[in-house]
């Protein structure tokens, strides 16, 4: 994979640049669903072989770049929320809660979206798992939380998290079902990448175009064993910055978009949309 860091597509442990306090700069008013977000996918997977490691950055130092949307798969393991895939069996969610609201007590304007998924969802676990969820939830401090399923604006989630609940259970955030989103991750082989590209471009082009009342959220990651996510991502970020460079001179509303080892100058580029 490389120890490479571009513009676009960062392998390194630490962001070029940062960005840890863009959203204080916009208004109030402004709808979640009206921003350009930069976000990853994948968000906790650091480790273990090339075809399995989606970022390089810490939770802490993605959200001191800039990402406000992170994408968390847990699972049940000794009676908790753990990290999905958990190389050292000692990741739970409150972890990531902790680093969380820790970016946050240090930078109150901003807001921090969570998309919360149960990897091994079935009518036997899912009661457990939302009940955990609820409980590290509620340890955490229910004031740094939104927990109604409209999407808000940004002055009424300052210093809050919000969830995307991906889960069977009662509502505690916003229904990730509620969204619009492109998630079509397997790539065959490198060379199908353009058609990666395509979809891509396909949502980002309905979000830029539509009324602002939905949420859109743009996957740009792929994966197989036929093209690891370090070749896709190499490709799909730079194009990805590349068409974000010839907008540039607009404002345009991208919704979240998704990535798996973003450049902070692509994470830059998403914020300047706004």
């Amino acid at each position: 994979m490389g120890n490479i860091q571009r513009k676009d597509y960062d392998a390194t442990e630490n962001p070029e640049i940062k960005n840890p306090d863009w959203m204080s700069l916009v208004p109030d008013g402004k709808s979640l669903s009206d921003l350009s977000i930069p976000g990853t996918s994948k968000s906790t997977w650091l480790d273990g072989w090339d075809i399995n490691q989606r970022q390089s950055w810490n939770l802490t130092s993605q959200y001191e770049a800039g990402i406000r949307f992170v994408d968390i798969t847990l699972h049940l393991r000794r009676k908790k929320l753990s990290v999905f895939p958990d190389t050292t069996c000692s990741h739970f969610f409150n972890a990531v809660l902790k680093d969380t609201i820790n970016f946050l007590r240090r930078y109150s304007k901003e807001a921090i979206l969570i998309r919360v998924s149960d990897v091994c969802s079935n009518i036997d676990t899912s009661k457990q798992f939302a009940q955990l969820m609820i409980r590290d939830i509620q340890d955490a401090g229910l004031s740094w939380f939104w927990k109604a399923p409209a999407i808000p604006t940004l002055g009424q989630v300052r210093g809050k998290i919000i969830i995307l609940q991906n889960f069977d259970g009662p509502v505690i955030g916003i229904p990730y079902k509620n969204l619009i989103v492109t998630d079509d991750e397997y790539v065959p082989t490198i060379f199908d990448i353009g058609h990666k590209w395509a979809s891509v471009k396909r949502n980002l082009t309905e979000a830029q175009n539509s009324e602002g009342n939905k949420m859109y959220l743009t996957f740009t990651s792929g994966c197989s064993l036929g093209a690891y996510p370090y070749s896709v991502a190499r490709e799909i970020n730079y194009k990805l910055y590349s068409f974000l460079e010839n907008l540039k001179k607009e404002k345009n509303r991208w919704g979240i978009i998704a990535m798996d080892f973003p450049g902070s100058y692509l994470v830059q580029r998403i914020i300047y949309s706004n």
